[in-house]
Parts: C-alpha cells; structure tokens; sequence
C-alpha cells in the first residue's frame, strides 16, 4: 500500500534534484570540517610561534583568513541546501546562483586552473626525472599525485552538468510550486 499525502500542492515522492542538494549539503558539512580543523591546526601553531617571528605569523594568518573564509562559504551551501531540501521560497533561487557558480568558479575555473599547474607540474617532473631517475618512493608519491589530479578532474567534469542542471531544474514551474513561502508567526495574545 501507498502512502500519498493530499491536499498539500505536490507529493513528497522521489526527487533527483533533493538527492543532488543532499549530496551537496553532506560535501560542504565535509568541507566545514576540514576547514575548522586546518584552522584549528593553524591557531595553534601560530600561537607558539615567538613573538618576534613577524613573517612567519603573516603568513599563518593570511592561511587562517582563508580557512575562515572557506567556512563561512562552505556553512552558507549547508544552509542554502537545507533550506531548498525542507522547500523553503527563499532557497529555490540561492541554490540556482549557488549551482552556477559553483559550476563555473569551481568546476570550470577551477579545472582549467588545476589543468595549467599540472602542466607545470609535469614538465618539473620530466626536467628532474632528466638529470638523474627518481628513487621508488618518490615514483609513488608522483603516482600518488596523478591519481589525485585524475579523480580531482573527473570529480569538476561530472560536477558541472549536475550542477548547471540542477539550476535549470529549480527553475521549472512544477519544481516552483513545491516550494514554499514562510508563513508570519502570529501575534502572541
């Protein structure tokens, strides 16, 4: 037997655009974490530094303004997706804007920016590999970088038309009206 809820304007049955929003909803929580971590990381060594290392503590906090920069990014995308996940109005648009420039600033830009330095990369790589052959464990490390360019590629190829279809599909009337306006708190007597 079927469960279907009436009179509500539309049924909560399977939704590929909500799936999508979970999924990003979950990398950003991942992504929150990683930075509180980093810049935890980053706090603490920054405070032992003595105090007349002036460089050194720039540099640590130009670090930590980055990671708290990303954060604050990063939590936005959490809550811009759970609004859109429980069909609140005002998130339909900020998840449209946010699925576009996620998909041109990091998928595209990103890309083409990760596809320049490995070229960078590479040539390094055969200039030093020229001068005398790389030992075994640096071969791994070296392996281990080009498996992670590949799935980092893959990952913005698949990315951007998930992403750029998603923001087309919030946009469609049906997906319109399954959305939300908050209604205003009443007055307490």
């Amino acid at each position: 037997m079927f469960l279907k809820v009436r009179g509500t304007g539309h049924t909560d049955g399977f939704a590929l655009w909500r799936i999508v929003a979970w999924l990003m909803l979950l990398l950003a929580a991942y992504g929150c974490l990683q930075y509180a971590v980093h810049g935890e990381q980053v706090w603490a060594v920054l405070k032992q530094l003595p105090p007349g290392n002036t460089s050194d503590a720039w540099q640590l906090r130009k670090i930590l303004a980055w990671d708290v920069g990303y954060f604050l990014i990063a939590f936005g995308v959490v809550v811009v997706c759970a609004g859109a996940i429980l069909r609140q109005a005002w998130a339909r648009p900020a998840l449209q804007v946010l699925s576009i420039l996620l998909a041109l600033g990091w998928g595209v830009a990103g890309g083409l920016l990760l596809l320049s330095q490995w070229r960078e990369f590479s040539q390094g790589v055969a200039m030093t590999n020229a001068q005398a052959p790389l030992d075994p464990a640096s071969l791994q490390a070296l392996d281990h970088v080009r498996r992670s360019f590949v799935i980092a590629m893959a990952a913005k190829a698949v990315a951007v038309p998930i992403l750029l279809w998603l923001a087309w599909w919030l946009g469609r009337p049906a997906v319109k009206a399954g959305f939300r306006e908050l209604r205003p708190s009443r007055p307490s007597r």
